[in-house]
């Protein structure tokens, strides 16, 4: 058993609300439950059904509240009665995977950018359709309004940085102009100058991305895909293993470091070997969000071993 104490004030206003439960932990009315549609019926054996309820509860209506002088245990079994269709760690990740395409809308892609590895394995998560007609039937709000008004201090920005792109030596930015890539005058107006860098690392003006072609050395335009390797750049996330390149652009996907270089004499942009003291591979985007940014790179050892430490520690073999 695992317990603990803490210290209520002797005096409660009001009830504290609880934005994500733990599955195994509550109390609900039995009508109520099944008003709700019940646990997704698709998810697989465990994980990911406190999430799912938690989010069904609060964007459909609902509340879920603390109660401070309810008395819970919770004894774990050394050996589970039950089997995995697949191994334990992928039947939580395809649950999680289902839980994120059915109530996470644009946010997804924040969970996504995480765990990368699983919108590359394609995980078959079964059909979302019955699950996606309930929140319609139900009249589900937006999982925006839920972090905003259910859970205001879980900072989820949609993007990693955002605006214009900025070449630190050269003090301009990178534009578009008759679809293709070029340096200009920065002008924060314009449209064509307005870049997201998303949590799955894509460079991206709208429905087009910034991608290399390293057999020439250029830059182009390509249509944005989530799962195209070619299109994802490493931007304030290579200190892990590289930190002198902190603030360049680097192509993830080649075996040789190649990084964005800025030249505005031509008004081009090139690819080239990363070199950390070359002062025209340096860029900045106008906002950055340092929300997370250490765990976008090997997000599944960092699940795994958060999951490995919670089995070790409730008793759960592996």
């Amino acid at each position: 058993m695992i317990e603990g104490w803490h210290h209520l004030s002797p005096i409660c206003d009001s009830v504290p609300g609880c934005p994500v439960m733990a599955g195994g932990l509550f109390s609900i009315d039995k009508s109520y439950f099944f008003e709700l549609g019940t646990y997704d019926p698709g998810l697989d054996v465990w994980g990911g059904e406190n999430m799912e309820l938690s989010f069904k509860v609060w964007m459909c209506g609902g509340e879920i509240e603390i109660i401070p002088c309810s008395r819970v245990g919770h004894i774990f079994r050394n050996d589970n009665p039950y089997s995995f269709p697949k191994d334990r760690m992928k039947t939580v990740e395809r649950n999680l995977v289902r839980v994120a395409e059915v109530w996470l809308d644009e946010y997804k892609e924040l969970f996504y950018g995480h765990g990368d590895h699983l919108i590359d394995q394609g995980l078959d998560v079964g059909n979302l359709t019955q699950q996606r007609e309930l929140r319609k039937k139900l009249k589900c709000k937006s999982f925006k309004w839920y972090l905003e008004n259910v859970f205001p201090d879980l900072k989820a920005p949609i993007v990693r940085a955002s605006g214009v792109l900025i070449n630190v030596a050269l003090g301009k930015c990178i534009s578009i102009e008759n679809s293709t890539v070029i340096l200009e005058d920065c002008d924060g107006s314009k449209e064509l100058q307005q870049f997201n860098y998303t949590w799955l690392r894509l460079i991206k003006c709208g429905e087009w991305c910034i991608a290399p072609t390293p057999d020439k050395g250029g830059v182009s335009l390509h249509p944005c895909d989530n799962r195209n390797k070619g299109l994802k750049w490493l931007h304030k996330s290579t200190s892990v293993f590289h930190p002198e390149l902190v603030n360049h652009i680097v192509f993830e996907n080649n075996q040789q470091l190649l990084c964005l270089e800025g030249n505005f004499s031509q008004k081009i942009l090139k690819v080239a070997v990363c070199d950390p003291v070359k002062p025209y591979q340096k860029w900045k985007f106008e906002n950055i969000m340092n929300v997370l940014i250490y765990y976008e790179i090997h997000y599944q050892h960092f699940l795994k071993q958060n999951l490995l430490n919670f089995f070790q520690e409730t008793g759960i073999k592996v």
